[in-house]
């Protein structure tokens, strides 16, 4: 037990009580045998916080507030049900469950009864899967639902951004749609009339200064008139700038996803070499 309390308190940064540690890995196949508690209410506590995190984690990346005009404004997502659904379900499949479990090898620590035993259960897909969410269960039953605190277990075991923009590569995302190719898609676009020239404009260390690290900070943005859509981004670079300011502007004509920060319909934003930020110049700047 002390090894396994070990093991999660460095994969969770929770160190579980005895009897939590105790009961998060007995199957019912012993507690029946034996008397005692079994995982399986810590199962369901588990798979409501993990689907609650994934949900909230979706909408946080697709959740929009779009104008219907003459100052109504509602909420919208940027995917379709399907989309988030299909999201969900591979984030949360007992495949990529079993898969951190067999990460941590922690099956060995499971206590089951004979008949467990013979079914060799610890190889079972579903069996892991049950043993996170347990996992998972018994550390919110430890923090009394502290919901901050299981907020960052989660996100500390389960890598929901990494899921998500896999995915988002692998089925929404085509070659012209990614920031490398962004300047030269608007490009075409104007060219086929599909939408009004871009229009850039930028300002660099003479106007902005410099960031504390001593890098430049450049203002680079995007206007393209016909669609009504502009975007500035901060960078430490123009031709950093010019190409994510471009890339947020096919983001927004196209309903895209943006695979480098949340999915937003914002105007301002900064590029720090790995992902867009988005927050007004004025407060940016101060932490550029």
């Amino acid at each position: 037990m002390e090894q396994l309390r070990k093991i999660l308190l460095e994969k969770t940064g929770i160190s579980l009580n005895n009897y939590l540690l105790v009961q998060a890995f007995t199957r019912s196949s012993y507690a029946r045998s034996y008397g005692g508690g079994s995982n399986e209410n810590f199962e369901f506590i588990g798979d409501t916080i993990i689907g609650y995190y994934v949900t909230k984690k979706l909408f946080e990346r697709y959740g929009t507030i779009n104008t219907a005009g003459d100052g109504w404004w509602y909420y919208a997502f940027r995917a379709q049900e399907n989309v988030l659904s299909a999201l969900k379900s591979r984030i949360v499949s007992n495949h990529t469950l079993a898969g951190i479990i067999d990460s941590w090898d922690v099956c060995q620590y499971l206590i089951v009864g004979k008949q467990d035993i013979n079914n060799e259960v610890d190889k079972q897909v579903k069996i892991k899967a049950d043993l996170f969410e347990a996992i998972i269960g018994a550390c919110a039953v430890q923090l009394n639902w502290d919901s901050e605190r299981m907020a960052k277990i989660v996100g500390k075991v389960l890598p929901v951004e990494e899921y998500i923009r896999t995915y988002e590569k692998e089925n929404f995302r085509l070659p012209e749609f990614t920031a490398a190719n962004a300047v030269n898609t608007l490009k075409e676009l104007s060219e086929h009339e599909r939408c009004s020239p871009p229009v850039y404009e930028s300002n660099g260390p003479d106007a902005l200064g410099y960031d504390k690290n001593g890098k430049p900070i450049w203002a680079c943005s995007c206007d393209v008139i016909s669609e009504g859509i502009r975007k500035c981004v901060f960078a430490h670079s123009k031709k950093e700038g010019k190409k994510y300011a471009a890339y947020l502007v096919l983001c927004d004509m196209f309903e895209l996803p943006n695979e480098y920060g949340p999915s937003k319909r914002l105007n301002v934003w900064g590029f720090n070499g790995k992902e867009l930020t988005p927050s007004p110049s004025s407060e940016y700047l101060k932490d550029f």
